[in-house]
Order: C-alpha cells, then structure tokens, then sequence
C-alpha cells in the first residue's frame, strides 16, 4: 500500500539519485526545486552510496565519474544501517518468508533504515518495497503532486 502523508523528510533511493546525476528528469529537477525551496529535506541510506559506488567503480570512465560521485555523494545527509534498522529488517524478513514473498536485501535494508528513522522514500521502483508493511514509499512524480512543486 502506498501511503500518500504529508512529506517533511524523505529518503532518495538509488534509481533517483542516479536519475539526478545522469540528466534530471522533470520531477526529480522539481523535488531538487522543493528542497532548495526547503519545502522537503532530503537524505539518502548508506545502502544507496555503496549501490552508487559500485556502478561508479564498474563505469568506463571512473577517473571522472568518481570525482563527480564523491562530490555529489558529500552533499548528501547518509542515513546508516544501523541495529535498529537490523532489527526491524530481521523482522520484516521473517514476515515476507512466511508469506512466501521475496525482497532483494538491499531494498529491504533500505526500506526498513526508511521505515524505521519515518522518511518516505522516493523511488520508481514501488513494487520492490510495497511489500514491506509500513513503509511510506511515493514514486518522483507523486511526490511532486503531494508538495505541489
């Protein structure tokens, strides 16, 4: 279920800060409009940075794309993995094994340092983390309509 709240503080997952870095789309330039406009505050998980470190040390080009990382990275408030984050994945687990529901770790370690520290978490990737019971998630656009931005 997606749950449509009020954002104060929400969580970018990896496909949009790589949208962000790539070429913008329209909703992430107006989410990065609202943040500067303070109308959101914005943090990313340090699953997020090793997911962009890794594709940054597998690119072609790294020299560069790894300065430009490492700059963008620096900006960015990181949200750790963590023992309550470990407990509540644990749980969340536990529940998704038992419903025969799979998540990939990665997105379950983000969903719950999400669920757990009450961000929303920003991703086009909806179906990988509705399974987590709880979890605010939006996709770019429906946040843009939800701060109206």
């Amino acid at each position: 279920m997606v749950h449509m709240e009020t954002i104060e503080r929400a969580c970018l997952d990896t496909d949009i800060l790589i949208d962000y870095m790539r070429k913008p789309s329209d909703a992430v330039k107006r989410i990065m409009k609202g943040v500067i406009e303070r109308k959101i505050s914005i943090c990313t998980t340090s699953v997020n940075t090793f997911e962009i470190w890794l594709g940054a040390h597998l690119a072609p080009k790294q020299t560069q794309l790894i300065e430009e990382t490492e700059d963008f990275i620096e900006q960015l408030e990181i949200v750790n993995f963590d023992y309550e984050a470990s407990l509540e994945a644990g749980r969340a687990m536990a529940d998704l094994r038992k419903r025969g529901q799979i998540v990939e770790i990665r997105d379950l370690f983000v969903g719950c340092i999400c669920k757990i520290s009450e961000l929303t978490l920003i991703t086009r990737n909806i179906k990988h983390y509705k399974r987590i019971q709880g979890l605010k998630v939006l996709t770019p656009e429906q946040t843009v309509k939800q701060l109206q931005i």
